[in-house]
């Protein structure tokens, strides 16, 4: 069984230093990419065991795509009773929020895995005012709320890249695995029940 040098005096860490930094960089999070960290990504591909070990001590799961480049981790689920405490920050997200991710998944899942997916901007505000209720007939506050959501998404969840064009983005292939399609389906549903409600009520009074 081969041995890791002490990288410094008392160290009794297991890992290598690549896969020490990978961990780090995991659990920081939202994500690595294999384009923005290639060293800590060969780590996490060569040192996988290890990595997953490390990370269900603190009840983690590691997720790898490798078509896509991408690993993460989220909240270990087990099938049974057992009570785990909160280890990641849970945010709840804006309504605005919600309907572009649900957005940008639904983009993801018209593309063929590994296949970069862009959106534009301008063209997204469009498509998401469309499930906006009936009744919000303020396109300057809607605007502002949608310009915050799309700056959240970008540098709070990482979900959002930018490309060599003004206003346009690439979407994280982690959204794949954030929402599977059987919610997207349910999302998408309950929203275009919400975007359909005032307006069904405010026929029915007149």
């Amino acid at each position: 069984m081969s041995t890791i040098d002490p990288l410094w005096t008392g160290d009794t860490g297991t890992l290598s230093l690549d896969s020490r930094r990978a961990l780090v960089q995991l659990l920081k999070g939202p994500l690595m990419r294999k384009t923005r960290h290639p060293e800590l990504w060969s780590a996490v591909i060569t040192d996988t065991q290890a990595l997953r070990s490390r990370l269900a001590d603190v009840f983690l799961d590691l997720i790898i795509d490798e078509d896509a480049g991408i690993a993460f981790t989220r909240m270990a689920s087990p099938d049974n009773d057992l009570k785990i405490p909160a280890v990641l920050r849970v945010d709840r997200l804006k309504h605005v929020d919600t309907l572009i991710l649900l957005h940008l998944r639904n983009e993801l899942g018209l593309s063929a895995p590994g296949e970069r997916v862009i959106v534009d901007v301008e063209e997204l505000r469009d498509q998401v005012r469309s499930y906006q209720r009936a009744d919000d007939l303020d396109d300057a506050a809607y605007a502002r709320r949608f310009n915050a959501a799309i700056t959240r998404i970008r540098n709070t969840y990482n979900l959002l890249d930018e490309t060599e064009t003004t206003g346009r983005y690439e979407v994280s292939p982690v959204l794949r695995h954030i929402f599977d399609v059987d919610t997207v389906t349910a999302l998408r549903d309950e929203y275009a029940r919400y975007a359909a409600g005032t307006a069904a009520g405010t026929k029915e009074q007149k």
